[in-house]
């Protein structure tokens, strides 16, 4: 059996790659990286990231004494809670937020919307998650929610929002219920 040129030729490529093998002794690791360092920035917070992809579910509960209004991000596995605004019977303003990392020495939550902003004093503590802020019920707050004002909120470095307004039944709902705190009836 006779072996042409070009056969022979491949034939003796593949006795000369096997013989290259698998010696390790020749292998140094790869090359040291050259150059300027270069890092990949922190994923931004869950707050920051939220307000990107937002797919915002409004709901609103009450009972005798209180009224809550509450946002949560439906688009997210699990549902993930935003904001929970409640009213309590004296006029107090609870607002919640799971989203914002509790800082030490931060102690106020600002609430605004439309041009009015409150600060309400915190009264988490750094070791719980999320952030509460606890006060008065402000008549101009509450009027720019009714006509449909975007709230957002801040904490030390923290923002969150401009979240989309809740629909009008609602904010009407919640912003009754908390002026009728306000503003007690005469019986």
């Amino acid at each position: 059996m006779r072996l042409r040129l070009p056969k022979l030729l491949g034939a003796l490529s593949l006795l000369l790659l096997a013989a290259c093998g698998d010696d390790p002794s020749d292998y140094r690791g790869p090359a040291p990286a050259t150059g300027p360092v270069v890092t990949a920035p922190a994923e931004p917070p869950l707050s920051t990231n939220i307000m990107n992809a937002l797919t915002p579910s409004w709901s609103t509960r009450g009972d005798a004494d209180s009224v809550t209004l509450a946002l949560v991000h439906v688009g997210a596995t699990p549902p993930t809670q935003v904001l929970t605004l409640t009213c309590a019977r004296g006029a107090v303003l609870t607002v919640e937020s799971p989203l914002f990392t509790p800082e030490a020495g931060q102690d106020q939550l600002q609430i605004g919307a439309g041009d009015i902003r409150v600060g309400l004093p915190v009264v988490t503590s750094p070791e719980a998650g999320g952030v509460t802020g606890e006060g008065p019920a402000f008549r101009d707050l509450l009027g720019e929610i009714t006509v449909g004002r975007r709230i957002s909120l801040s904490y030390g470095a923290q923002a969150l929002g401009p979240l989309p307004p809740a629909p009008n039944p609602m904010t009407s709902r919640f912003v009754n219920r908390c002026r009728s705190y306000l503003e007690p009836r005469a019986y």
